[in-house]
């Protein structure tokens, strides 16, 4: 086999490594999701007395997600708060490797046609057949078809 047939199968081998872990640490995965951004926001009550129109604002905590087109903002009371953020940390963790999954999927389906391209044997020698297509569609950024 060809130097450049090894380096495929060395890299193949190593993307499923990757792979085997991302998907590891999703299924270890405890504990629920909690879709949205959470935050804090500091606001006047309008009292004229209250500190808060000394300077010192009022202090909550909110999550906001978007619901069916609108972003929605709820207030998370002070018990929840913990719970909360390890809920959303948790779902933005779930979903980057669920988006690293994909990429490595990708790139595995890649490494696989070019082994396949570099195991090819021409056949017959003299006059071989030609490689076959590529089918489907072409990859993303690869300049052909309609933009």
């Amino acid at each position: 086999m060809s130097k450049r047939t090894s380096q495929i199968r060395q890299k193949l081998g190593q993307s499923q490594e990757r792979y085997q872990a991302v998907l590891q640490g999703l299924v270890a995965e405890r504990g629920p999701l909690i879709r949205g951004s959470y935050g804090t926001r500091a606001r006047l009550c309008g009292v004229s007395t209250c500190r808060c129109a000394r300077g010192e604002r009022h202090v909550s905590k909110y999550l906001t997600a978007s619901d069916g087109g609108q972003a929605r903002q709820v207030h998370v009371p002070v018990s929840d708060e913990a719970e909360v953020a390890a809920g959303v940390a948790r779902y933005r963790r779930f979903y980057e490797a669920r988006a690293q999954m994909a990429k490595l999927g990708q790139l595995q389906l890649e490494l696989v046609d070019d082994l396949g391209h570099s195991l090819l044997k021409p056949y017959p020698q003299n006059r071989p057949l030609p490689p076959a297509k590529r089918r489907g569609r072409p990859p993303k950024g690869s300049g052909h078809g309609p933009r």
